[in-house]
Formats: C-alpha cells, sequence, structure tokens
C-alpha cells in the first residue's frame, strides 16, 4: 500500500521554458540528483498544457503536479498564463468529479523570466535546501 506522503513518492512539475534560459541544464541537474521523485516537463509556453497531461500525471504516479507560470500579463505569447490557469482549474473540477481532493495540483507563478532558475523554483517547491556550486 502506498502512503501519499511517502519520501519516496513523485512530484511532477510541468514549466514553461521561456522562464529561464538553461533550464535544460538546470533541470537535469536535480532529476540525476534526486532521481524518480521528481520528473521535468517543459512546455514551450504553459498555455500548451491540456487538463489531460495532469490527469496523466497522476495515472503515472505522481502525487502532487505542479504547473509553473509566468506572472500575469508577463506571458511571451500574451495569455499562455490565463489559459493554463483555467486548464488547471478544468482539472481539479474533474478529479473532484470522481471524489479524489484537487489539492494535487497547483499553479505556481514564476518571479518572471529570467529571474529565478528551475533549479532555485523546484527546490522551493519540494523544500529542499538551495543548491550551491
Amino acid at each position: 500500500m502506498s502512503d501519499p506522503d511517502h519520501s519516496d513518492s513523485t512530484v511532477a512539475i510541468f514549466f514553461c521554458r521561456q522562464l529561464d534560459p538553461e533550464q535544460d541544464a538546470n533541470r537535469r541537474s536535480l532529476e540525476k540528483e534526486l532521481g524518480p521523485k521528481v520528473r521535468f516537463f517543459p512546455l514551450p509556453c504553459s498555455g500548451r498544457i491540456e487538463a489531460l497531461h495532469f490527469l496523466k500525471a497522476l495515472e503515472t504516479g505522481a502525487r502532487k503536479v505542479y504547473l509553473v507560470a509566468c506572472p500575469e500579463g508577463a506571458c511571451r505569447y500574451g495569455q499562455g498564463n490565463v489559459r493554463a490557469r483555467k486548464r488547471l482549474d478544468f482539472a481539479k473540477a474533474l478529479v473532484r468529479e470522481v471524489g479524489m481532493s484537487d489539492d494535487c495540483f497547483e499553479l505556481v507563478t514564476a518571479p518572471g523570466a529570467g529571474l529565478a532558475s528551475m533549479d532555485e523554483i523546484a527546490r522551493g517547491l519540494l523544500g529542499l535546501k538551495p543548491h550551491r556550486a
């Protein structure tokens, strides 16, 4: 039987690639450090996410699914972060409809493009200490 608060639980993090120019290296170092505990899913824009992505992450074992988006008004593509919020709300409604808690999904607003690395953002979400270079 799996415990939802067990430390080996998986976390899925969907994020806008525009937030961190070095996101590929930053997320790969954290993936290497934590192994299968964290899975990253870079998106060209957070607005490209669909409700199915959130549900699929739960289906494949994630206990928590984060969507990291640009601050409102800062989306490079205009309304991507607004669309992402609506899709997350729809996914939450779907899980509530089947009797699950919607606290497994969370929208995180990043400080802005280039202001924080995906490593820093993910460490904050996971409650980890900052990485020392």
